[in-house]
């Protein structure tokens, strides 16, 4: 018990380390630690509660058959993502529920092309706390399901999971001005219907 405690204090890329060299109990911390982000995080794949529970284990299992590829000068929680992101598309492509077009946003852009509204001022920014707001929570969750599920993933990981639009570009495979598009996108596509549910307009 006193081992796991100390155990849980490392980072992840300290327990990563341990667990390239067998320690079990490192990774079992690793998955405690990211279930539930990993979880969340492919929901925005999939509707079906069994689906996600199924692209979780699958990404923990190639995680940890893969560990041993994972480098020292990375961040474990983006190789995380980017494993769990590929294999939610794989699962997807094997269910062939689901539109690839919708995968990509609105489908009408190049990933290098920077079209003229997004070269102009971003919109305030979601602070982090309105995903825990109780008061807005329902309109916010009605709000997001209607996103395009790259609009969706890029606020999530913005906002929930605190990464860099770097970090989601590459975890995306997108360069980051196209990443930067869908978050500014985003933005305003939520305030838009957070208005139209007779909001004030102000996200608070």
């Amino acid at each position: 018990m006193m081992y796991d405690i100390q155990m849980s204090t490392l980072t992840d890329e300290e327990l990563v380390a341990l667990t390239q060299e067998g320690d079990d109990t490192a990774f079992n911390i690793l998955t405690q630690r990211h279930i539930n982000h990993v979880l969340n995080f492919v929901r925005q794949y999939t509707s079906k509660k069994e689906d996600a529970e199924d692209i979780v284990q699958n990404t923990f299992f190639k995680t940890w058959k893969h560990i041993n590829s994972f480098k020292k000068d990375k961040k474990f929680k983006g190789w995380l993502f980017a494993i769990a992101r590929n294999t939610a598309l794989d699962h997807i492509k094997r269910r062939k529920s689901f539109s690839f077009t919708e995968m990509s946003g609105s489908g009408d852009e190049s990933d290098d092309a920077i079209p003229f509204a997004d070269t102009l001022s971003d919109p305030d920014p979601l602070p982090p706390e309105i995903f825990e707001h109780k008061e807005i929570a329902h309109e916010l969750i009605a709000t997001m399901d209607k996103l395009p599920p790259d609009y969706r993933t890029t606020l999530i990981m913005h906002y929930n999971e605190d990464m860099t639009f770097e970090e989601i570009a590459k975890i995306m495979k997108k360069p980051m001005n196209t990443v930067k598009s869908w978050h500014r996108r985003a933005l305003i596509k939520v305030r838009e219907l957070l208005i139209s549910k007779n909001m004030d307009g102000k996200v608070r």
